[in-house]
C-alpha cells in the first residue's frame, strides 16, 4: 500500500530515495549506482510485490480480486512508460533482467534478444549489479539462452564468480574484484569479502541446474519439480535441501556414454521429474536412478 499511494502515479512507483542497481559495472563515473533507471526497478518491484501478496492471500483463502485488478493496471503501466515494442527503454542488462524475470512483456523475445546482444556488447560478461544479477541466469536460461547463462557461471576473466574463486576467495565478494589481479583491493572503505548479492547465484544453482523448485501450491516442499539442465562443461552438480519434509538431493553427472541422475525424496513430498529428454515421472519418497543421453 505504501508503494501504491506513493508520488502521482498510481500504478508506477515514481520518484524517492533508492539504492538503483547498488554497485552495477554500467556505474556512471563517479557513482556507486548503475545505470538502470531507478524508477523502472521500483516499479518493477512493486509488480513484483503484488504478485507475491496476491500468491500468499491465495493459499491463506483471501480474496485478493483488489490486487489482481492493481497488478494488471501496474503490468500495463510498466509496459507503457517503460517500454516500447517490448524492449526496455532504458537499454541496460538489468533492465531487460527484471522486465523477463517478473514477467512483464507480453513477449520476452525482445528483451530477451537486447539482454544477448548486450552481453556480447560488453565482451561476453555481466554488467548487473545487486538488483540485477540474482535474476540474470534465470532470465537467460527462461527465454532459451541456458548455454550462455552457464557462459557466464563458467567465466573465469573478471567480472566473474569464478573469478574470486581463482583468487583464494571461499566466500562471495562485494565487488567482483574486491582483490584485484594485482593484489590490491578496490578500496578499503566499502569492500566486504563475505556479502549476499552476487551470492545469489546459487538460487540459479538449485533452481534450474540441478532444477529443484517448490510449486506454488507445495508449500513446505510437499510438492515439487525437478527439472535438472545439465551442461557438460560443469560435468556434475550435486545439490541437497533439507527441508521440513527430509532431505531433497538432486545429483547428476557425465559418464562416458550418458547423463547419470541420482534422485532422492522424502517421505512426505511428491515430485515431478522432467528429464532433458522431456520424459516426465511422478515421484513420491525414496531413492532413484535415471539415464539420458548427453546433452
Amino acid at each position: 500500500e505504501y508503494m501504491h499511494n506513493f508520488g502521482e502515479e498510481e500504478y508506477l512507483w515514481l520518484g524517492g530515495g533508492h539504492f538503483g542497481d547498488w554497485l552495477g559495472l554500467d556505474s556512471p563515473p563517479g557513482s556507486y549506482k548503475g545505470s538502470t533507471d531507478e524508477d523502472l526497478i521500483a516499479s518493477c518491484f512493486f509488480a513484483y510485490s503484488t504478485s507475491l501478496l496476491i500468491k500468499a492471500g491465495e493459499i491463506l483463502g483471501r480474496d485478493m480480486a483488489e490486487y489482481k485488478d492493481m497488478y494488471k493496471k501496474i503490468r500495463f503501466a510498466v509496459q507503457t512508460h517503460f517500454t516500447e515494442d517490448g524492449e526496455p527503454k532504458c537499454k541496460t542488462q538489468t533492465a531487460c533482467v527484471l522486465l523477463i524475470k517478473f514477467g512483464l512483456c507480453d513477449d520476452n523475445r525482445r528483451a530477451a534478444d537486447l539482454l544477448t546482444r548486450l552481453i556480447r556488447e560488453s565482451g561476453g560478461h555481466l554488467t548487473t549489479g545487486f538488483v540485477g544479477t540474482p535474476y540474470l541466469l534465470h532470465a537467460l536460461s527462461e527465454t532459451g539462452n541456458l548455454k550462455l547463462a552457464y557462459d557466464l557461471l563458467l567465466r573465469e576473466e573478471y567480472p566473474s564468480w569464478l573469478y574470486t574463486v581463482n583468487h583464494g576467495a571461499t566466500t562471495v565478494w562485494e565487488h567482483w574484484d574486491g582483490i584485484k589481479e594485482d593484489g590490491s583491493m578496490w578500496s578499503a572503505d566499502m569492500n566486504s569479502f563475505n556479502h549476499y548479492a552476487y551470492g545469489a547465484v546459487f538460487d540459479w544453482i538449485f533452481g534450474v541446474c540441478a532444477g529443484i523448485k517448490v510449486s506454488d501450491d507445495g508449500a513446505g516442499y510437499r510438492k515439487i519439480t525437478i527439472a535438472p539442465r545439465p551442461d557438460a562443461r560443469l560435468g556434475f552438480a550435486d545439490t541437497a535441501i533439507d527441508t521440513r519434509q527430509g532431505r531433497v538431493r538432486v545429483l547428476w553427472r557425465y559418464t562416458e556414454n550418458f547423463i547419470r541422475y541420482e534422485i532422492e525424496i522424502p517421505d512426505g513430498t511428491k515430485a515431478e521429474l522432467t528429464l532433458p529428454d522431456l520424459k516426465k515421472y511422478r515421484l513420491g519418497g525414496g531413492k532413484y536412478i535415471f539415464y539420458t543421453e548427453k546433452v
